[in-house]
Parts: structure tokens; sequence; C-alpha cells
């Protein structure tokens, strides 16, 4: 790493697609993060049902390996970059995603196992079909669904890295899509799944992308990931950039959090 700090999330307009096409590429990302001296690690988002099923998903056809090639391309001239990917979970597919890994965990610098849908075509990050979702399930089940496929994910050991742990709140809090009264949204409910990345050896993202969302606080929040850190959770930290504005904003906060979460880990380390 040629900086101190890294940000391990940010999102490309040409290999992830929730971004619009004019968005941010490789290049766009590096010229801020050399001007802000930070190292920046590509994860763009790998969807085993969308790569089969959308022919325009920039991942079908085995394009992986060009993905990986025109990063090794830049890396050529950038060392503070890093091949990367969010991968997303799917509990019937854990085979495949084995085999993925196989495959391509020496290729690529990092790998975070994610949860956005387990019902292909109805993410949970994104409000719209979410509301689809609630038309035909209640929310208390979409929550308890939620938390049990991650509980999955982390026992499968398939992925080292976890990204954003509560992010099924992102719309479902208070301030938007209100949870009914028999629903489990409790701090100590995260608390639990993160003690079960502990006890997996996983890492855990601080990801701030939480304050851009009705949610208004990091995923998991600040006062979950210095529980988790106190208990010895291992961490990164990540922006979940999908533009470079937002990116760029984003820098001074990840450096923030970083020295912050270090200077829990480094307290403990003292006693």
């Amino acid at each position: 790493m040629k900086f101190k700090f890294t940000d391990y999330h940010v999102h490309t307009a040409k290999w992830s697609t929730d971004i619009d096409r004019n968005g941010p590429y490789f290049e766009d990302y590096i010229k801020l993060a050399e001007i802000h001296e930070i190292n920046v690690c590509f994860l763009d988002h790998f969807e085993l049902y969308s790569i089969e099923e959308d022919k325009t998903n920039p991942f079908s056809d085995g394009n992986i390996d060009n993905y990986l090639e025109e990063i090794d391309e830049l890396k050529e001239t950038y060392d503070f970059i890093f091949s990367g990917l969010e991968v997303e979970y799917y509990r019937d597919r854990e085979i495949e995603l084995l085999e993925f890994m196989d495959d391509y965990n020496r290729e690529l610098d990092f790998i975070g196992g994610t949860i956005h849908e387990w019902i292909p075509g109805y993410p949970i990050t994104t409000r719209e079909k979410l509301l689809k979702l609630l038309d035909i399930k209640e929310i208390k089940t979409i929550i308890d669904e939620y938390f049990e496929t991650c509980e999955m994910m982390v026992n499968s050991k398939i992925f080292k890295n976890i990204c954003h742990i509560d992010t099924i709140f992102r719309y479902i809090n208070e301030n938007d899509i209100k949870p009914t009264k028999d629903c489990n949204i409790s701090e100590e409910r995260v608390l639990e799944l993160g003690r079960m990345c502990i006890k997996n050896n996983l890492r855990i993202e601080y990801n701030i992308s939480g304050e851009r969302f009705p949610i208004g606080r990091p995923f998991p929040s600040k006062a979950i990931i210095t529980q988790l850190v106190k208990e010895g959770g291992k961490y990164f930290v990540g922006s979940d950039s999908h533009s470079l504005n937002y990116f760029e904003k984003q820098i001074p906060k990840v450096k923030d959090a970083y020295k912050y979460l270090n200077s829990i880990r480094n307290h403990l380390s003292d006693k």
C-alpha cells in the first residue's frame, strides 16, 4: 500500500449495473485518490443470477478476466489501487460460490461477501424493489429472512470479508418505511451477527454510505462497530461510492473512521 488508508468499496460505471453509464471509471477514481492520498479498492458487483440471465451484465460471457486485465494494466502505473469484487451470496449457490473463490481468490486482491437480495429480482437496497417485495411478504418476514441469510453467509466461511452487515435498514427505519411493532430491529441483533463474524475470523465492513440514505448512519452503527472492535473484531472501511463527487467528499470521513477504529484497537493493545 502506498498510502496509510484504504477505501475498500467503490463502484465503476463500466462494471457495476447500478451506476449510470456516464458515471466514474477506474481512471476517474485514481486521479482523485492520488490527489487525496488514499488507496482505493474497486469492488464492483458480481451477482451470479444477473450474470447468467442478463446478457447486458458487464460480467456475462466470462468478462471477469477482462475486468482483471484492465485493473492489472493500471497497476503497472499506480501502486495504490486494488482489484476486488462485491460478490452476492445466495444460499442455494454455495457450491458455485466456493468454486468461484477457488478460481479467483488469488487473482483478486479483495473479495467482499454481500447480501442485497435473497430472492433474485428483489434487492432490499433499492427502495422501489423493496416496496414490491413488501407486496408479497410482511416486513417482519423480510427482516428475519435477511438476518437468517446473513447468518448462513457468515457461517459458510466462503468469504473472509463481509460488507454492510445491516443494510436491511437502509430504507426500513423510523425515517422511511416504518417497521411494525413485531419486528426485531434491535442493535443487539446486529451485534450478534457481528459476533458471528468475529467467531469465524471474518473482517467486518464499516460502511459509511448509510448517511446518504434515510437511515442516516453507517452500516453498522458507530456504537456497534465500536463494541465489535473492543471484542476483537477485524474491520475495513468503505465509502460505497457510486459517483466521483460522493467519493471525494467521503475521503476525509474514511480516514477519520480508520483513525477512530485504530485508536480503539491500539488502546486495547496497550492494556
